[in-house]
């Protein structure tokens, strides 16, 4: 018996080579992700989204909306480079080129493509923002759907899917596999694409390219020159309000002193303290140590059910500290707050995170400065690279 199954596992493999079959959603040809199943090759690779027969022909397709008298408001006034480079995301559309947008963090971003979002919307054509996480989708279409006049837009994120029919969609990344083989879009918006789990998935990287049948604007805060392809490269490296980024100041000690160095920083300042760890592990630890002084101390992590609420505990305290996992590396903003990252040469904390995890202090234009700590043991070349690339854009004329 086991001769028989090596002997039809050769031969499946030497009809596989022959054939030279490709996944028609991921373009996978790996022999080891294609599988049989009541006589059809189906792929592996992908099959978290839904499963697809190798030989089905997939097709997405464009559907003309009619005419809309579309228009937004905005709470506050573009800055001069904002609007040029909402200007040239217009152009750039027209033109069925594609854009990306370097945007320092705090710098206004998500309000320079309300312009061309508008604009394809009133063409009758089908738009779609997209971000990774969850939890930024729905902090967007809250955004959005307060800015935006006379659209229905649609929802969709895991556990939820709402008018998804609708010309404009808000979506993570992952719900894009539902519009490959439907309406596809003419405009794409891709925010964080540096950010888990977009940045370096093939496969949710050819879904966003099935589901794109015009032009895409990718935008992030931590681009690097292998991002850019096939498009034109605008910068905005100032935030609107006009001051410079946070440069973080290193402190070199050892771990053991860290955690007592946090408690004499915040004791000393008293501010609103976000401090970023390395692990759920030391986020519990930290939150554990520093209660113990009697201070207001909250703790997230992809792990905690109660996320909403201390944040919200957080917001509302003063002084009060947030100690995080990555999890609030980006997407967070809080008037007047302070960072602190404990273990800032450890291996999770490269040089996109720490940068938006710096990136979150000066925000807003009531507190555009603050402090930025970074704890370590020694220097790593991340954390070298990091302040190194926010000087560089703080000296940037653009």
């Amino acid at each position: 018996m086991k001769k028989l199954r090596r002997t039809h596992s050769e031969s499946m493999i030497r009809y596989l080579r022959v054939m030279k079959m490709e996944c028609p959603r991921c373009h996978n040809q790996n022999n080891h992700f294609l599988y049989q199943y009541k006589g059809q090759y189906y792929c592996r690779k992908c099959i978290s989204f839904s499963r697809v027969v190798v030989d089905e022909e997939r097709l997405t397709k464009r559907k003309k909306y009619p005419p809309k008298e579309i228009s937004y408001d905005i709470a506050f006034n573009l800055s001069v480079v904002q609007k040029n480079i909402s200007c040239e995301l217009v152009k750039n559309y027209i033109r069925k080129e594609n854009s990306y947008v370097w945007a320092v963090c705090g710098s206004g971003k998500t309000e320079i493509v309300f312009e061309v979002i508008q604009y394809a919307l009133n063409q009758g054509h089908r738009v779609c923002f997209c971000i990774p996480r969850k939890e930024l989708v729905k902090e967007l279409y809250q955004r959005i759907s307060q800015s935006f006049h006379g659209i229905e837009i649609g929802l969709l994120y895991g556990g939820c899917e709402q008018n998804k029919d609708s010309q404009f969609i808000i979506c993570t990344m992952h719900q894009l596999y539902k519009f490959e083989n439907d309406i596809g879009f003419d405009l794409m918006i891709a925010d964080e694409v540096d950010a888990f789990p977009f940045y370096n998935d093939e496969v949710l990287q050819e879904v966003f390219q099935r589901c794109c049948l015009g032009s895409y604007i990718k935008l992030s805060a931590t681009f690097s020159s292998s991002d850019i392809q096939n498009g034109k490269l605008l910068i905005m490296n100032k935030r609107y309000h006009g001051f410079n980024l946070p440069v973080p100041r290193l402190i070199l000690c050892p771990v053991w002193i860290q955690k007592w160095l946090i408690l004499v920083i915040v004791k000393y300042i008293k501010k609103r303290w976000i401090v970023y760890v390395p692990t759920i592990y030391q986020m519990t630890q930290m939150v554990k140590f520093l209660s113990k002084f009697h201070l207001n101390v909250y703790g997230v992590s992809s792990t905690n059910p109660h996320n909403s609420h201390n944040i919200k505990l957080f917001i509302e305290r003063f002084p009060a500290i947030l100690v995080s996992t990555t999890l609030l590396e980006r997407g967070i903003t809080i008037e007047d707050v302070q960072v602190i990252v404990y273990r800032s040469d450890h291996m999770i904390f490269d040089e996109r995170t720490l940068i938006q995890i710096a990136g979150r202090v000066g925000r807003k234009p009531s507190h555009p400065k603050g402090y930025v700590y970074f704890l370590a043991s020694h220097q790593s070349m991340e954390v070298q690279k990091c302040v190194k690339t926010i000087k560089k854009l703080n000296t940037m004329n653009v």
